[in-house]
């Protein structure tokens, strides 16, 4: 087996642990193709997962896109980063560069260094300075850029996506923090027509209910639909940093930090609950503490 082979099999069965099940029938591919869908908000198809675990005989090789998407819902940056942990697991290490030996080595020149003397002294006396800047300037200068409040506007996605360093807006609406697997960037559409998002438009929506209903839909898969991912959002526990299309005009609001709640929610609805109306940029780690 080559590394390829090697890294493709530890990417399933990292995706069967998080998923909760080994991929055996077509239903577990169907459902595993909703599970990514959910958490990423992009799409495998559950033929292409049929192929990348042999279900299917088609002698494929899988896009390096699609190998991006599995390995990001596994918690991985992308393909390359996964590789590159799976090497580790392997026992890979890099080979140290031979030193050179010390005849090798040009003397120093010590009337050079001492020419650069007085540019070292201005570089270092300006950084001293800056960092005496950060220190010392007035907090009201940066509380507004570095801590969201309940309630503030943007005009689109890229605005406050771009604050936690995101840039891939492929998918706006869940995007996944990075180095933070359970922590999502949330763009609700207030009153969407398959998802609702329902709640007190009046009162900045202390929770929203997330139901999946599209008009016309055979009331089974609304079921099964609903139940799957009620199951699936226990599982991830996720805190969703969220930012609501169309409630106070066409562009989006800051809401705060949801949760699910436990108490309100069931296999036909996820309600999530406000526990915070700030978010701290300066420190999104604390966010993980958050969580249920």
């Amino acid at each position: 087996m080559d590394n390829q082979d090697q890294h493709i099999s530890r990417l399933r069965n990292a995706i069967e642990e998080m998923a909760g099940r080994e991929m055996r029938t077509p239903k577990d591919f169907d459902y595993l193709a909703e599970c990514i869908f959910e958490k990423l908000h992009q799409s495998v198809s559950p033929t292409t997962l049929k192929r990348l675990w042999g279900y299917l005989t088609e002698a494929t090789t899988p896009r390096v896109s699609t190998l991006n998407i599995l390995a990001q819902y596994v918690g991985s940056d992308d393909w390359e980063g996964f590789c590159r942990l799976s090497s580790k697991a392997d026992g890979l290490t890099i080979e140290e560069p031979v030193q050179e030996t010390v005849s090798s080595v040009e003397p120093v020149n010590r009337n050079r260094l001492w020419r650069k003397w007085p540019i070292f002294m201005i570089v270092l006396l300006t950084a001293f300075a800056f960092f005496l800047w950060f220190l010392l300037r007035e907090p009201s200068q940066t509380s507004s850029h570095y801590v969201l409040k309940k309630g503030q506007t943007f005009q689109t996605y890229h605005d406050y996506l771009k604050l936690f360093g995101i840039s891939d807006t492929t998918n706006y609406w869940g995007k996944v923090l990075p180095h933070h697997s359970n922590i999502v960037i949330w763009g609700p559409e207030y009153n969407h027509p398959s998802w609702h998002n329902d709640g007190s438009k009046d009162s900045m929506m202390p929770t929203i209910t997330e139901r999946w209903a599209p008009q016309g839909a055979d009331s089974d898969m609304v079921v099964m639909r609903n139940r799957d991912k009620y199951y699936h959002e226990l599982r991830l526990n996720e805190v969703r940093v969220t930012f609501m299309k169309n409630l106070t005009d066409t562009g989006y609001v800051f809401l705060g930090i949801y949760r699910l709640s436990l108490e309100q929610s069931d296999t036909t609805r996820c309600v999530w609950e406000r526990v915070a109306d700030d978010c701290d940029l300066n420190r999104l780690d604390y966010l993980e503490e958050l969580r249920n």
